[in-house]
């Protein structure tokens, strides 16, 4: 058995703006032979910053993305951007 989603954290605030960072999870678990084995891994895919006049979101290699590409790949970042009022 194994879990994915991605995990939105912060923010991280500096001044006034805000970074956020959106990490893949994935937990897992296995049984053989009586034994059970679980591992997990987190790992950073996005970082997105927020300001009062824009926001913007940066892959972890440093390219920067559309924000229709960041609310595809990652569940309710939408929402969390809306919420501080950034047009």
């Amino acid at each position: 058995m194994e879990k994915k989603e991605v995990a939105i954290e912060g923010p991280l605030t500096i001044g006034g703006i805000k970074v956020y960072v959106a990490a893949e999870v994935r937990i897992g678990c296995t049984n053989s032979k009586g034994r059970l084995a679980c591992f997990g891994t987190k790992k950073p895919t996005y970082t997105v910053i927020v300001s009062d006049s824009e926001k913007r979101a940066f892959t972890v290699q440093g390219e920067e993305v559309t924000m229709e590409r960041l609310t595809e790949d990652v569940a309710g970042i939408e929402a969390l951007l809306e919420s501080q009022c950034v047009q």
